[in-house]
């Protein structure tokens, strides 16, 4: 029997992009090397931390009230006021818990902020979520409740070396497209961006705040990677929070993808709009990630091991992959690399190739190596840039062996497929 669906519900019937993304790294082929998930890598150090605090909360006793109660869907009350102090350090200004919010991971969030502040408006407009610099985040693509939501602008592409080169915010589209400021209902950019790892600099970010607040839009920023954690930035970068900034953060690329954990830095109004809009969806929080994030903003044990255990070995991780390419590849093969300053991947552009990365993306399945295509990287684009279809995302997260196998696969089919 086939269903009538809502247009909410046909949403659904097809694959999206994220959906695609999490049925591979769930169910992977056999003896596939998994180079395209966003799972953070399992680091033993950071491991041994998690076992400590929750054998503690075993041994005490705690985790019969973890498990067995609810607690408010606005979060746990220490836990808003550990992460008020640690905010208010890290970016040297005063921040109150009111002002955070406890989330079922950074994506459930994001669900909820792309909708307030996109759709149609009481003044009868429809307002879209503009994305400064593309390319952008898998899981933004799909999550607005209205279809035509976003609008983007294309970077400025300099190349930075013989096989590397950086996006770049380009000002002047600002300018050339003043209707950006009567139609965007907010500014979105992660930071580090997933996927390709660029950290748009202080001066790019204060360039959006100074956007924002012209049109007395918010600015969202999705910190999921980058500071204070779990701080996988390779470049002099920090923590920076102003009047008109909305921000998300995760315990997942901490090391904890499971306790599904985030946390939103605003306004006091929008952050109560969570707290009701969680209780209608989620009724509240799950509570382990919670309880473990309290113990870790409490005994302070964060920051040594975002800046001495996890950056180190994400660094090494990247230097490791890219030097890979850069050795197993043929010189034959027409690509760049992006500068890689923060996250889990590499971002790899391949020009005069005979086929789009998306018909690819079947055959290097077929050989063996998994990686996101590019396409759906690109929300609100024009369909028509080629460059959508010449770029793939590729993660270094697994074991060494394993990296540099999917590696060399990849690069037979790239030769392969080379005009």
């Amino acid at each position: 029997m086939r269903y009538s669906y809502s247009d909410f519900g046909n949403k659904f019937l097809k694959q999206t992009g994220i959906g695609q993304l999490m049925d591979d790294l769930g169910n992977p082929p056999p003896g596939s090397c998994m180079l395209g998930g966003g799972n953070p890598a399992l680091i033993p150090e950071v491991s041994a931390v998690w076992k400590e605090i929750v054998s503690k909360q075993i041994e005490s006793g705690a985790m019969e009230k973890i498990l067995g109660s609810y607690e408010s869907p606005a979060g746990i009350r220490e836990l808003r006021e550990r992460l008020a102090s640690v905010f208010s350090e890290e970016s040297g200004s005063e921040i109150s818990p009111e002002q955070i919010a406890v989330t079922n991971g950074s994506q459930n969030a994001f669900y909820f902020l792309l909708n307030f502040f996109s759709g149609r408006f009481p003044d009868g407009r429809k307002r879209k979520i503009l994305f400064p610099i593309l390319p952008e985040y898998i899981g933004y693509t799909d999550q607005t409740l209205e279809e035509g939501s976003f609008l983007s602008f294309a970077p400025d592409i300099r190349e930075t070396g013989d096989r590397s080169y950086k996006y770049f915010i380009s000002k002047n589209k600002f300018d050339s497209y003043p209707d950006w400021k009567r139609e965007a209902g907010c500014i979105c950019v992660s930071r580090p961006t997933n996927p390709t790892g660029n950290v748009i600099t202080d001066e790019e970010l204060s360039f959006l705040i100074s956007k924002s607040a012209e049109v007395d839009i918010p600015l969202l920023v999705d910190n999921a990677y980058g500071f204070p954690f779990p701080g996988v930035v390779f470049k002099t970068a920090s923590l920076v929070h102003k009047p008109g900034m909305i921000q998300g953060f995760s315990l997942s690329k901490l090391g904890l993808p499971g306790a599904r954990t985030g946390f939103i830095l605003g306004d006091v109004e929008t952050i109560s709009m969570l707290h009701r809009a969680n209780s209608v969806i989620n009724l509240t929080n799950a509570n382990p990630g919670q309880f473990i994030a309290l113990e870790l903003f409490r005994s302070g044990l964060w920051k040594n091991l975002c800046r001495e255990v996890i950056q180190p070995f994400y660094r090494k991780k990247t230097l490791f992959a890219r030097e890979t390419i850069l050795r197993r590849w043929n010189s034959s093969i027409d690509y760049r690399i992006h500068e890689s300053e923060g996250a889990f991947f590499l971002w790899i552009w391949v020009k005069n190739l005979s086929l789009s990365v998306s018909e690819l993306y079947p055959i290097l399945k077929e050989a063996g190596a998994v990686v996101v295509p590019g396409k759906t990287f690109f929300p609100g684009a024009d369909p028509n840039w080629s460059h959508r279809e010449e770029c793939f995302r590729l993660s270094f997260v697994r074991e060494d062996k394993e990296i540099e196998e999917g590696i060399v696969r990849i690069g037979r089919v790239l030769e392969k497929f080379s005009k």
